[in-house]
């Protein structure tokens, strides 16, 4: 990677603003705040100017740095392919995994994104496994995701860039926080996004 908007920083990873991206593990990581502690959610992650009075955590990275970080490491979205109308059916797009990192009076913590959130038709935490990069889309030469401030979403949402692919996806009333899982309030977390490989393809 030569870019000029890519800064070296090791061996095999780059910057790309608040961006770290490793390309060796297919990981890029930025960071984030505890944006609610309670409650039923629509979005795991948005941007700033996005639905933060629906999501979990927030962001000041651009979501067009988001989609850029990914589309190096290989990712592929749901491209012209449409949303399944069925919501059992899978969704297009590569899988990724999500963990959120924090410290914690000088201990390292880390979960998975789905611990953090509950399915309540399964009165559970959603099922663990990966989510789907989508890539939102673009209408009238502008990207959706970087208008809307959708990054990754709970509730099926083309728009954003990543999707949710368990049942119930659909149901805006399915998903809520577990309480006491991540930090307070406005504390800082790291996302850590993984692109893993779609069956056949490497």
């Amino acid at each position: 990677m030569s870019n000029a908007w890519l800064r070296p920083i090791g061996s095999n990873t780059f910057a790309l603003g608040a961006i770290e991206l490793n390309v060796r593990e297919r990981t890029i990581s930025f960071p984030a705040v505890v944006n609610m502690d309670a409650g039923l959610i629509e979005y795991l992650l948005v941007h700033t100017s996005g639905k933060t009075h629906e999501s979990l955590l927030r962001t000041q990275v651009a979501p067009h740095q988001i989609q850029l970080a990914l589309l190096l490491l290989g990712a592929k979205g749901a491209g012209t392919n449409a949303f399944p109308q069925t919501p059992s059916e899978p969704l297009p797009g590569d899988p990724v995994t999500i963990e959120l990192l924090w410290t914690d009076q000088g201990q390292p913590k880390r979960i998975r994104a789905e611990e953090a959130i509950r399915d309540r038709r399964r009165r559970a935490p959603a099922t663990r496994g990966p989510w789907v990069y989508t890539g939102s889309h673009i209408v009238e030469g502008r990207f959706v995701a970087e208008l809307v401030g959708s990054i990754v979403a709970v509730m099926e949402d083309p728009d954003a860039l990543i999707n949710n692919p368990r049942l119930g996806r659909e149901d805006d009333e399915n998903w809520a926080i577990v309480p006491g899982v991540l930090p307070p309030l406005e504390s800082p977390v790291q996302v850590v996004i993984k692109v893993e490989s779609r069956p056949g393809r490497p």
